[in-house]
């Protein structure tokens, strides 16, 4: 029985993230171009999660701690 697979084998220069990942996203939208606006939606989703979740870690290393309160014991 004959098996049909529809796989992009991918290998990424990690020294050109941004531009890799570019070539791979069109790469993906060219094949799927009825499905194009759901996977750039469903991406930017998933950037803008990772972002809020860059964001907030950053916000919060940059709190003082709460301990200081300038009181001497």
């Amino acid at each position: 029985m004959a098996k049909i697979k529809s796989i992009l084998d991918i290998q990424l220069d990690l020294t050109r993230p941004v531009e890799e990942l570019t070539e791979v996203i069109s790469a993906v939208i060219a094949s799927q171009p009825a499905r194009r606006k759901e996977i750039l939606k469903g991406l930017d989703i998933a950037v803008g999660n990772a972002l809020a979740e860059i964001q907030s870690q950053e916000e919060k290393d940059q709190k003082p701690n709460d301990d200081s309160s300038g009181k001497v014991s």
